[in-house]
């Protein structure tokens, strides 16, 4: 089925049962159903011919963000997510790309919506869902005269569903093509892998347009609650959890740092949690245990994939507690176990599955795995040797099946929870008239799991500042991409043909930790 036909059946099993938490909004799953079957009717209004539609979500956490994705996901068509930290030139390539239908779009981004209206080619329907816009209708004018029960017929599990972009390089990025078939698989393996039933209450913080907006899906299906957070504030935060009586929250590295070091966390009741998921990212190790040691016997990591969505490896307080309640090492360093409906494996370059204890590639096999890159190809079969998806990421798996991300084979740094391709910050740096050749890398961070720094090597008589750069980055990348650091090198390392050697300077940074991500 669609995840919109199972949310469908909890909301007729619990029409009275809270759906969504937003300030002071509260939306039961009667009133969220009714909405989710307007905007099916709308959609279906605007297809023209026999064509699916794709359908662009742009906003900061709202709630209406997850009633517009069961929406879409009703009327059969494909929504496309937008990374709000994204600079807004890249977003509109990106939605360029994915050859955008409909824009949804939040007062927050109003002012950019008439140059997107210059980018978009083939986008003809700009609609502002959370009030009116000179730049488009009011969600409540486009919905009028549709709200009567939206019928449709069984889904093609090979529909697209959705497309989520891929973190991008030099250019558009690469969008993930997933199915009604990945989402439903998805739907099994969250609610199975975090133990999500109808009185749970699910925090989200992180953003919707990415994971926790799936995790959101997921508490839906089941007639659960989502308490909707515009971002991560700790004082904010910690008064939710008790004032809702949070059960589950997912939140990358970063923000559980940032409880762990918050003076009113100690004071907090934390009772009511049975679920706090840390994902995007590794978390290292000793802020694993001091997590649960300041959290309770509550904590799980999760592991997925744009490309595989989540979660394909889950640990568990089961997993890493032993029964005199110490700490089994070897998984808390571990990212999990694989979920029932995924099977990984290490692979070798020659396409060989390999013994528990050696070092490979992860590879999956899951009906959550994506359809294909969106328009490539190429790339799809790239990631698709050997029957097996490929991750990228090296580790290993040991004889009971937890398995350990060492490090990436791909050039690619994860900081906060968000990929960066270092090839696209390099770009933008060589562009300075004042910058021979740069490398950009992930070192270890705290904080951010890994932090983007920048090493450049100045043309000779030439002056630049580490802040002109990273202005120079948060103008044309944003913030996310920006450098939290740059030095400057009086000489990059260089192979004899005068190629330079990224890895020579990864390993400074990363010579004494025991992975290398």
């Amino acid at each position: 089925m669609r995840l919109a036909d199972y949310f469908d059946a909890a909301a007729t099993l619990r029409t009275d049962n809270l759906a969504f938490v937003d300030g002071a909004t509260r939306i039961t799953f009667g009133e969220a159903r009714t909405y989710v079957h307007a905007v099916a009717n709308g959609l279906t209004r605007e297809r023209q011919g026999g064509s699916g539609l794709h359908v662009a979500i742009y906003a900061p956490n709202d709630y209406r963000v997850s009633l517009l994705h069961l929406g879409i996901n009703l009327a059969d068509f494909a929504w496309l997510s937008v990374h709000i930290r994204n600079s807004f030139e890249t977003n509109a390539e990106v939605l360029e790309y994915f050859d955008t239908d409909i824009v949804f779009f939040h007062s927050y981004f109003e002012s950019n919506i008439p140059v997107l209206k210059a980018k978009l080619s083939k986008a003809k329907l700009y609609v502002c869902i959370d009030g009116a816009s000179e730049h488009g209708q009011s969600m409540d004018e486009w919905l009028k005269d549709c709200w009567s029960p939206f019928r449709n017929g069984p889904e093609d599990p090979n529909a697209r569903a959705f497309l989520q972009p891929t973190g991008g390089t030099t250019g558009p990025s690469k969008g993930a093509v997933h199915t009604h078939r990945s989402l439903e698989f998805m739907g099994f393996g969250l609610t199975a892998g975090f133990s999500v039933t109808s009185e749970s209450r699910h925090l989200c913080v992180a953003p919707l347009t990415h994971a926790a907006g799936l995790l959101a899906l997921g508490f839906t299906i089941k007639g659960g609650t989502n308490i909707i957070m515009p971002g991560f504030d700790p004082e904010a935060l910690l008064a939710l959890i008790e004032e809702e009586k949070v059960t589950h929250l997912y939140l990358p590295p970063t923000a559980i740092y940032g409880l762990l070091a918050h003076p009113r966390t100690a004071q907090t009741d934390f009772s009511s949690l049975q679920a706090l998921i840390v994902g995007a990212a590794p978390i290292a190790p000793e802020k694993f245990k001091e997590a649960v040691r300041v959290f309770g016997p509550i904590m799980y990591e999760a592991f997925g994939q744009t490309e595989t969505l989540i979660p394909i490896l889950v640990k568990g307080p089961a997993d890493y507690l032993m029964s005199d309640g110490s700490f089994d090492e070897e998984v808390v360093r571990a990212a999990g176990k694989a979920v029932d409906v995924a099977r990984l494996a290490i692979m070798d370059p020659e396409g060989n599955l390999l013994p528990p204890g050696e070092r490979g590639e992860i590879v999956v096999r899951s009906s959550m795995v994506m359809q294909g890159y969106y328009k490539k190809p190429a790339d799809t079969a790239a990631v698709s040797g050997f029957g097996w998806h490929h991750t990228s990421d090296v580790g290993i798996q040991d004889s009971r099946g937890y398995v350990t991300i060492l490090d990436r084979m791909k050039d690619m740094i994860v900081t906060g929870g968000f990929n960066v391709f270092p090839v696209e910050i390099e770009k933008v740096i060589q562009g300075h008239p004042a910058v021979l050749d740069c490398i950009v890398v992930g070192v270890p961070d705290d904080k951010w799991g890994e932090a983007v720094k920048a090493v450049i090597q100045r043309k000779a008589g030439q002056a630049v500042s580490e802040e002109e750069i990273m202005a120079l980055c948060k103008e044309q990348l944003g913030s996310t991409k920006t450098p939290k650091s740059v030095e400057f090198w009086a000489e990059l390392p260089r192979s004899a043909v005068g190629k330079l050697l990224k890895k020579d300077v990864r390993a400074k940074y990363w010579g004494d930790q025991w992975r290398a991500v």
